[in-house]
């Protein structure tokens, strides 16, 4: 199959402006500027902006308070949150109110806590009362189990990782506590 370049029979059009093909777009090039000063006619110092809209009126708070929606509980006012709160704050360091009306039991004259040991598993206090010398584990009860408890005192418990001996002034899990610590 034979091209048309190489047939010299095949006659070669020309464009439109009557130049060839290879001058066709040279001439667009050339008439692209003028296109595009013919499209617009004003200068940068005629371009004007539209005015800005007007701004919209403040809306002004209407004397009515909005009703809350049925179901909903509305959330109380600046004025009813600060009225609620105490003026200041508690003091940290102040000694803590005693929690019932009675006063917390006072450490028996005479007992000596000098430490804690692990004995076969077993947490034990080391005490001192009335001459006498020992130790002590949970559950042993002054004048029951042991002479280094005065009459009613019992063991709450011996806490070896801390270092701290709890006592209890009566036989129910409730009575008060004394807390001995190293």
């Amino acid at each position: 199959m034979a091209s048309s370049r190489d047939n010299p029979s095949v006659r070669r059009r020309s464009n439109a402006c009557g130049c060839g093909p290879k001058r066709g777009w040279l001439v667009a090039l050339a008439l692209l500027p003028a296109l595009g000063a013919c499209g617009s006619n004003s200068t940068p110092d005629s371009i004007s902006l539209p005015p800005p809209p007007p701004k919209p009126a403040a809306a002004t708070p209407t004397a009515a308070a909005p009703q809350p929606a049925a179901g909903f509980t509305p959330l109380p006012t600046p004025q009813q949150v600060i009225g609620e709160v105490g003026v200041g704050r508690v003091d940290p360091f102040a000694p803590l109110p005693p929690s019932s009306g009675e006063a917390p039991p006072v450490l028996p004259e005479g007992l000596t806590f000098s430490g804690v040991i692990l004995a076969s598993g077993r947490a034990q206090a080391l005490v001192q009362f009335q001459g006498n010398a020992g130790s002590l584990v949970v559950g042993d009860q002054g004048g029951r189990t042991t002479d280094l408890l005065p009459q009613a005192w019992k063991v709450a418990a011996v806490d070896v990782a801390q270092g701290r001996l709890i006592l209890a002034t009566g036989a129910e899990p409730s009575s008060p506590k004394i807390t001995l610590e190293l």
